[in-house]
């Protein structure tokens, strides 16, 4: 609540359990609207298309790979429809001649039809000042919620830097359901995953701290010229280990 401000939120073990765990919850029998562009294969052969099957979901698509609209969202609902869902395809760009649906688009239409409007953000990030050590700005959690998304999935490790885990916030009723749910069971994580997860979120109660004591963001921000430092350092170790000059 303090990082977010949402009262809804639980754990699993990574974020494709909580795709599937908010999925199996919301929305089993029931048609599920995503974008055919945001239809991702990450590491591991996770599928978003494989994950809703699983889940009991209907996956309906809408729009092409490169250019969707609200209209195709709008023209898609039907009596069956539990939620509209956007996937952040963290893993690669679509450039050119494209379109999307905001997330803010989204959540007014999905809210409009009496829907759920439900995030993956896959990788996990929380701080917002990403552009000041020179990457490109990331969708995050605290942005989801702010524009009122319902319920937002993403992990615990990748960039955000704690252990494996898949972290589910959102509307209390929403989260209550999911947590309620046969399959969390399966997918929960253990006592040491959740205290370290909560340390390193604490970490994030100060920004500042958490870019210098958390690893992962520690050596995203190391400047170019001390790579180059630790890079040149590393080729002289394997000089000599293979005895090369």
């Amino acid at each position: 609540k303090l990082l977010l401000g949402c009262p809804g939120a639980t754990v699993v073990n990574n974020n494709a359990a909580a795709t599937v765990l908010v999925l199996s919850a919301l929305a089993k029998g029931k048609e599920v609207i995503v974008s055919r562009g945001q239809l991702i294969e990450i590491g591991g052969s996770f599928r978003i298309p494989d994950v809703m099957a699983q889940s009991g979901a209907d996956l309906v698509e809408v729009g092409t790979t490169n250019k969707t609209h609200r209209r195709d969202y709008e023209q898609a609902i039907t009596d069956h429809t539990a939620l509209l869902l956007k996937v952040h395809s963290s893993n690669y760009r679509i450039l050119g001649f494209t379109a999307g649906v905001s997330r803010e688009e989204l959540v007014e239409l999905a809210h409009g039809r009496g829907l759920l409007a439900v995030e993956d953000l896959g990788s996990g990030v929380l701080l917002e000042d990403m552009p000041t050590y020179g990457y490109e700005a990331e969708p995050t959690a605290v942005a989801s919620i702010r524009a009122g998304v319902d319920v937002v999935t993403f992990s615990g490790d990748k960039l955000l830097g704690g252990p494996q885990a898949g972290i589910i916030v959102g509307r209390p009723d929403a989260v209550e359901a999911i947590r309620r749910h046969p399959l969390n069971r399966a997918v929960r994580i253990d006592k040491l995953t959740l205290a370290a997860l909560e340390e390193t979120l604490r970490l994030y109660l100060d920004p500042r701290r958490a870019w210098q004591e958390i690893p992962t963001l520690r050596l995203l921000s190391l400047p170019q010229e001390e790579l180059a430092r630790r890079a040149r350092g590393l080729a002289r170790k394997l000089r000599a280990a293979l005895g090369r000059p």
